[in-house]
C-alpha cells in the first residue's frame, strides 16, 4: 500500500499555549534559587563572625543542599508542587510514589478538565494493579454535549520508579490540555496516563517479559479495551495515540509500531531505539524484535502511520537519534515530524514544553471526521 510520507517540524501553537507549558511554578524558579543562595552565604557569614558552636555548621550546610536541589529543580523541572515533593521522597525511602490514590485535581476552570481514576489490573497477564489516570477534555460532562465521542491519546511515564501521576504532575498535562481548548489549538481528546510498573519499581520497558508481566498486551488489548467501554471515546486504530517520556518514549515507538492495528500515531520525547535493558538476556529473536534499531529499516508500514519526535537541543544525543529515526520512518512511509527544542536537556521540563505540539500533532493526524475544536 502507497503511503504519503514526509518529515515537518510540528504544529504552530499560539504563545498561550507555549507559554504556559514552559512556565515555572515557585518550586521551580530562579528566584527561590538566588534566595536560597543569599540565605546559604548569610549563614555562612553570621557563623563564622560568631565563631559558633559546631552544630550551627549544620544550617548553612542544609541551605547549601537546598540550594543545589532547587538549581537543578528549576533545570529539570520534575518538582513542581508539594504533592510532587511528597511522591519524590516517598520513592527515595523505597515506596511505591502511586501507591496511594491521588487527590481529586482541581478544575482550572468551571467545566474544564476532569482528571478521573479508574483500576485496571489485569492478573492474568501478571499486572496485579492498574491505576490509570484517565484527563477528560472540558465539555465532556456537558449534557448537549452528550453524543460527541473523543479521540484518545495514551501516555506513558518514564523510568526510574516513573508512574501515571508524572504526567499530571511534572508533565503539566491537564494545563496543557486546558490552555489548547482555550485557545482552540487542537480538537478536543481524551489523554490517558497509564500504569506500567505492574506494581514494582522495576524498568520494565512495556515489553512482554518471558515469565514476568506482558506489558505490551496489557497496554495494547486491556487498557484500550477498558477504557473505550468506560469512557466515550472514538474505538479505532486512526483515533488511537500512544505516546511517552524517555523509558516510556521508547514504549510508545515500540508498541505503536508494533502494533499499528491498534495505534495510529506515536509521540515520542526524549526516545530511544533500544530497550535498554537484561530482561530479555538469553532471548536474542525476542530482542531484536522489540529493538526498533533492528526492525525499524524492514518495518512494514501498510497502513496511515504518523509520528512525532521531540528532544531537547542540549542532549545532543537525544536530537541525533530522533533526526535519524525521523528519517527511517519517512523512508518506511510513516508522516514525520521533528521539533528540537531550544536550551533544554533530557528532562521533565523538556517534555512538559513538548507536550502540547505532540497533542496538538495527534489532533492534525486523528482519522475521524470530527472538527478539530469549536470556534
Amino acid at each position: 500500500m502507497a503511503l504519503t510520507s514526509g518529515i515537518g517540524p510540528g504544529p504552530q501553537l499560539p504563545a498561550s499555549v507555549t507559554e504556559q507549558a514552559g512556565g515555572r511554578s515557585p518550586l521551580e524558579s530562579v528566584v527561590l534559587v538566588a534566595v536560597l543562595a543569599l540565605l546559604t552565604v548569610g549563614a555562612i557569614v553570621v557563623v563564622k563572625r560568631r565563631r559558633m558552636r559546631r552544630i550551627s555548621v549544620v544550617v548553612p550546610v542544609l541551605l547549601a543542599v537546598l540550594t543545589c536541589a532547587a538549581g537543578v529543580n528549576s533545570y529539570v523541572g520534575y518538582v513542581r508542587s508539594f504533592d510532587d515533593f511528597g511522591r519524590l521522597l516517598m520513592l527515595a525511602s523505597g515506596g511505591n510514589g502511586d501507591a496511594e490514590p491521588a487527590a481529586a485535581e482541581p478544575d482550572p476552570v468551571p467545566g474544564g478538565v476532569r482528571v478521573t481514576d479508574v483500576s485496571l489490573p489485569d492478573p492474568r497477564l501478571g499486572v496485579p494493579t492498574g491505576r490509570t489516570r484517565v484527563l477528560l477534555p472540558p465539555g465532556y460532562d456537558d449534557p448537549a454535549r452528550s453524543a460527541e465521542r473523543y479521540p484518545v491519546v495514551y501516555l506513558v511515564h518514564g523510568y526510574p520508579s516513573g508512574g501515571p501521576d508524572d504526567w499530571l504532575g511534572p508533565g503539566g498535562a491537564a494545563q496543557t490540555m486546558q490552555a489548547l481548548a482555550d485557545a482552540h489549538a487542537a480538537r478536543p481528546m481524551i489523554v490517558v496516563a497509564v500504569d506500567a510498573t505492574a506494581g514494582t519499581g522495576t524498568d520494565w520497558e512495556c515489553l512482554n517479559v518471558p515469565g514476568g508481566p506482558q506489558l505490551e498486551s496489557y497496554l495494547t488489548t486491556t487498557v484500550p479495551r477498558e477504557i473505550d467501554a468506560r469512557f466515550r471515546t472514538l474505538p479505532d486504530r486512526g483515533d488511537r495515540a500512544i505516546g511517552g517520556m524517555s523509558g516510556g518514549a521508547f514504549c510508545a515507538l515500540n508498541l505503536g509500531l508494533r502494533n499499528q492495528n491498534t495505534y495510529s500515531v506515536i509521540l515520542a520525547t526524549e526516545p530511544y531505539d533500544d530497550p535498554g535493558t537484561t530482561l530479555l538476556d538469553g532471548h536474542p529473536d525476542l530482542l531484536r524484535a522489540n529493538t526498533p534499531r533492528e526492525y525499524l529499516p524492514t518495518l512494514p508500514v501498510t497502513r496511515p502511520l504518523a509520528v512525532m519526535l521531540h528532544a531537547g537541543v542540549v542532549a545532543h544525543s537525544d536530537v541525533d537519534l530522533a533526526n535519524r529515526l525521523g528519517d527511517q520512518l519517512a523512508a518506511r512511509g510513516a508522516t514525520v515530524a521533528v521539533r528540537a527544542e531550544p536550551g533544554e536537556w533530557h528532562t521533565w521540563r523538556t517534555a512538559r514544553i513538548g507536550l502540547p505540539y505532540l497533542l496538538a500533532f495527534a489532533a492534525e493526524n486523528f482519522t475521524s471526521g470530527q472538527p478539530p475544536a469549536r470556534p
